[in-house]
């Protein structure tokens, strides 16, 4: 199947720039094909959550595509229950170019944003998507919506593309304070999104389907934060393509029937799960799934594991179906991504909570926060008797990862961690 794959990308990069409807088309009927092989083969020693998460994000990308006319152009911080009830698509960025990395296809779109004066230390989820649309390849949304949570690639890649499609863009300001103030400035904002959503798509706001996503939402993050009780203390097979997707259904997904019924196989899957085995590690931040001894290494492995990725956890926050607006408000304001000192403090608590052996914190190429803040991290959970792994790599483009390397340094990071156990 790999072998398959690398040909069907090579294929993709040889026709992108030249074909770009073909090349859309194609790539559609690639996920889609690919669907069918996770409806009828799924991989059975995934446990059902995992192969549930799996179909539902493949079906995801297919939509986001298939409906650009519907669909909003958003960060993967963004909460899309308000999009969600006005029938509007989130065609997540980063996962649209997380798809075309799975996919061999992402290098002409790195190269192509790069032709057009990007820069090579840019983020590449941002880099591809950008190169994509220069292409005409990623077809053209309705509208942009985004927040200033976190990334600052994502406040310029948003207003670009919004330009560059003649689209509008709507732009959720989040504040560094994390009190009542901001968060009833940032829902005011998401009063303000529901009128410009009614003046571009003709329909008016249903407040019962928003309280129905807002109610899925809350049972959500409940489901995932009991998933926390087992997380260190048994061991759930997995692979780092369900970490990756786990992100999307702990952020844009959350309101969905999707995420919630993730959330509850996946609680159910814990509670069945036998007792944890093996090295169990924390990894913060993205992860390059694609990256193949990444893959040998944490692919259903009972000799290590992950078990638990802070990018899935950092807006797992109170949620209010009576209250919507301050709840989306929330999730933002409250991240524990949302400053610095937050930030590092929220490891610490998920290395406790998942009992982590050892933390693997990547620093994705173009992340410039993570970059910034991996040395700090670092040297206070050492302190607090986690070992820590500074891993630089790239979440979707090959041309800046080493193989070698990464091997090398995630082989020697476990034998020291299995040796420490050892002598303990």
């Amino acid at each position: 199947m790999a072998d398959i794959i690398r040909s069907f990308g090579q294929h993709i990069c040889r026709n992108a720039l030249q074909k770009p409807v073909y090349t859309r088309k194609l790539l559609l009927a690639g996920y889609r094909a690919f669907g069918l092989r996770l409806a009828f083969a799924p991989d059975r020693q995934l446990p059902p959550s995992r192969q549930f998460s799996a179909r539902h994000i493949n079906r995801t990308v297919t939509r986001m595509l298939s409906h650009p006319e519907k669909a909003a152009l958003v960060s993967v911080f963004m909460p899309c229950e308000l999009l969600e009830a006005m029938d509007i698509v989130p065609m997540c960025a980063e996962m649209y170019s997380a798809f075309l990395c799975g996919t061999w296809a992402e290098s002409v779109f790195a190269e192509a944003a790069e032709a057009e004066g990007i820069a090579e230390t840019f983020c590449s989820y941002h880099k591809v998507l950008l190169g994509s649309a220069y292409a005409k390849v990623l077809p053209a949304p309705a509208m942009v919506v985004n927040t200033s949570l976190l990334c600052d690639a994502n406040n310029l890649t948003f207003r670009e593309l919004s330009e560059y499609y003649h689209i509008p863009q709507y732009y959720v300001d989040v504040p560094k304070d994390q009190n009542e103030e901001s968060i009833r400035y940032v829902a005011d904002q998401f009063r303000e999104l529901t009128a410009f959503l009614e003046e571009r798509t003709g329909k008016k706001l249903d407040p019962e389907r928003l309280r129905e996503n807002m109610i899925r939402s809350r049972d959500t993050v409940e489901a995932l934060r009991a998933c926390m009780h087992y997380r260190g203390s048994r061991y759930l097979p997995g692979d780092v393509t369900s970490e990756l997707y786990e992100i999307y259904l702990s952020h844009n997904a959350l309101g969905t029937e999707g995420a919630a019924k993730y959330a509850k196989m996946l609680l159910q899957d814990f509670r069945n799960a036998a007792p944890a085995k093996g090295t169990k590690l924390l990894w913060l931040h993205t992860i390059p799934q694609w990256q193949k001894p990444v893959r040998e290494l944490l692919n259903l492995n009972d000799r290590c594991q992950i078990t638990g990725s802070d990018m899935a956890f950092e807006g797992l926050v109170d949620i209010d179906p009576d209250q919507p607006y301050e709840s989306m408000a929330r999730r933002l304001v409250c991240s524990r991504w949302n400053g610095g000192q937050e930030r590092v403090m929220a490891a610490e608590e998920a290395a406790r909570a998942v009992n982590a052996d050892g933390v693997i914190c990547f620093c994705h190429w173009g992340c410039k926060q993570t970059m910034g803040i991996s040395g700090v991290l670092k040297t206070h959970l050492e302190k607090q008797g986690f070992p820590t792994l500074i891993l630089n790599g790239d979440g979707c483009d090959r041309r800046n990862a080493s193989d070698g390397q990464t091997a090398t340094r995630l082989d020697a990071f476990l034998e020291m961690l299995e040796k420490g156990k050892h002598d303990d």
